[in-house]
């Protein structure tokens, strides 16, 4: 009996259609997918090295691109050993590599490699095990890129980091390189006088040759024992390890001696060069801060050249830095204000004139001395802000007020072409010329005397008076006083403090005023600080005097008599 219909064998038949159909679409996406993958694997083979080995690190497949760059035939490679391809010199490297891959995990990282002919190429390298069904490792995979060219590069790059362009020595980089390992430095630091004037004089091509010829007498002197920099554009360092002071210290002021005893030869020409430098022996972490600091120091102090910490420079610049903060904050705040002290007319027992005293105010509301910063505040660039401050808050003040006006200027004041031109456009703007005395500090010599002259006359046109300051000491002469036509001469205050007792100042004092009277100048004393030396400047015919006993500075006036 047939049991099977002819229905069944219809739906068997489009079972097996629809199954055959399913292996069919299969065979077309696993086709397409192989066809991929191949595009794939060709991309890589094309653009990378690749290689596999078994598990003894045995090479069983190279492609093409590994033949090309190890220059090794397949015939010639295969079966070997890795390790034939080895040119890392560090075992940690290839223990680490091992220890990876063997643990199933992939390694990468940057591998010197050395081709058949024994040069040596770098690869960037992913190293890969390959696992069965059963998650074993049955071979491994290398897939490196070549980046000798980089690391070439990188080499130069690292290598112009660290090295001066012009003289091929180390650079500043290099030098705090080297501090660091150093056992025991000492560090020189050499630099070109005026080497400015060089370059603007003879051209930029010519001071690029003097450095380098210096670089190489240095050279020369020191061969291999120590270390040449060229850190900056005109300053070179020496750095020695364990070197004894004093033959280091020797031999350093020997290199600058030999540059300084004859002149360079440089296209024809003879160049001068004169060398500064300065040394310090001081633990690596503070050599060269040490050595700067004493190299500034040295410019002032000529005998000097090797730091020492008795010599408390640190507190110095400290100091500095403390009053250079102080007089920001100071204009900040508005805290830079001027004092007066009167000046006593001795004849009429009154006060007819003011000089104007700069005080910084603190943060405690105490007027500071000018003593105390002073030169910092011309060290720091903001002595041309001070000096603007007094004149202008000065002028303000006195305007209205029927006193004369005293200011110091100093001889560096009037050759200012900034400050000299802002005094005249403030004597025009407030309308004040008549009430000022101009009292030239005459600290300094001055040797242009027609340029002083010059501003003399201006501010003589527009009415001010002009007194000579603190006569009597430095460089004064009684020529001075002529050549300058002042209208008023103010005796040290040197002198007067102890004319009392000294009875040589008081024969200066007298032939001081013998001298003014017959000139037709006005005396003023300064530091008349009692009573006693009152009575004795009174005594002695002097016209004005000025100092506490008359009173102090203040920063508002008064009518006030002695």
């Amino acid at each position: 009996m047939n049991f099977v219909t002819e229905d069944y064998l219809l739906l068997l038949a489009f079972v097996i259609i629809l199954y055959l159909l399913s292996i069919v679409k299969n065979m077309r996406k696993l086709k397409r997918e192989n066809h991929i993958l191949n595009q794939y694997k060709q991309a890589v083979e094309e653009s990378n090295i690749v290689s596999k080995a078994d598990l003894k690190g045995n090479i069983t497949y190279v492609n093409d691109k590994f033949c090309e760059v190890t220059l090794y035939s397949r015939e010639e490679i295969l079966g070997k050993p890795h390790n034939l391809l080895k040119g890392e010199s560090s075992k940690e490297v290839f223990k680490d590599l091992w220890k990876t891959i063997s643990s199933k995990k992939t390694w990468q990282g940057v591998l010197r490699n050395r081709r058949k002919d024994g040069e040596y190429y770098y690869v960037n390298i992913t190293i890969m095990p390959i696992l069965d069904e059963d998650n074993e490792i049955i071979e491994y995979i290398a897939i490196r890129h070549e980046i000798t060219d980089l690391i070439h590069k990188s080499v130069e790059l690292e290598k112009s980091l660290r090295e001066d362009f012009l003289t091929k020595e180390g650079n500043r980089f290099k030098l705090l390189e080297d501090i660091k390992k150093s056992r025991k430095p000492a560090l020189a630091l050499l630099d070109i006088s005026r080497f400015g004037e060089i370059n603007d004089f003879y051209g930029y091509d010519v001071g690029d040759e003097v450095l380098k010829i210096i670089s190489k007498v240095f050279r020369k002197f020191m061969g291999n024992k120590y270390s040449l920099y060229r850190i900056y554009s005109d300053e070179f360092a020496i750095l020695a390890d364990n070197e004894e002071r004093e033959h280091f210290t020797r031999f350093v002021k020997f290199l600058v001696d030999s540059i300084s005893s004859s002149p360079l030869t440089i296209k024809g020409k003879e160049i001068y060069v004169q060398m500064n430098y300065s040394i310090s022996f001081e633990d690596k972490n503070s050599l060269k801060k040490t050595a700067n600091i004493i190299k500034r120091y040295a410019k002032v102090n000529k005998d000097i050249h090797i730091y020492d910490k008795n010599l408390e420079i640190e507190k110095i610049y400290e100091k500095n830095i403390m009053w250079t903060t102080k007089l920001k904050k100071a204009f900040e705040n508005d805290k830079i204000v001027p004092y007066y002290q009167p000046i006593l007319n001795i004849q009429t027992n009154k006060i007819e004139k003011y000089e104007a005293l700069v005080r910084l105010v603190d943060e405690d509301g105490i007027a500071i001395s000018p003593y105390y910063f002073l030169d910092i505040a011309k060290k720091s660039k903001q002595y041309l802000k001070l000096t603007k401050r007094v004149i202008k808050k000065s002028f303000e003040y006195f305007k209205d007020k029927d006193y004369e006006l005293s200011l110091n200027l100093t001889f560096e004041d009037i050759k200012n072409k900034t400050i000299s031109t802002y005094i005249l456009d403030m004597l025009v703007e407030y309308n004040i010329a008549s009430k000022i005395v101009f009292e030239i500090v005459e600290s300094e010599g001055i040797e242009d005397f027609s340029l002083v002259n010059v501003f003399i006359d201006k501010v003589r046109k527009l009415g001010c008076k002009i007194a000579i300051d603190d006569f009597g000491s430095g460089y004064s002469n009684f020529e001075y006083l002529i050549r300058l036509n002042a209208d008023y001469i103010k005796i040290d205050g040197s002198l007067i403090k102890d004319i009392l007792i000294n009875k040589n100042n008081q024969e200066i004092v007298i032939t001081i005023v013998d001298f003014a009277k017959r000139q037709g100048f006005k005396t003023i004393a300064e530091f008349v600080s009692s009573k006693e030396i009152f009575e004795k400047v009174k005594e002695l015919g002097i016209d004005y005097a000025q100092g506490y006993y008359i009173n102090e500075p203040k920063l508002l006036i008064k009518e006030e008599k002695a």
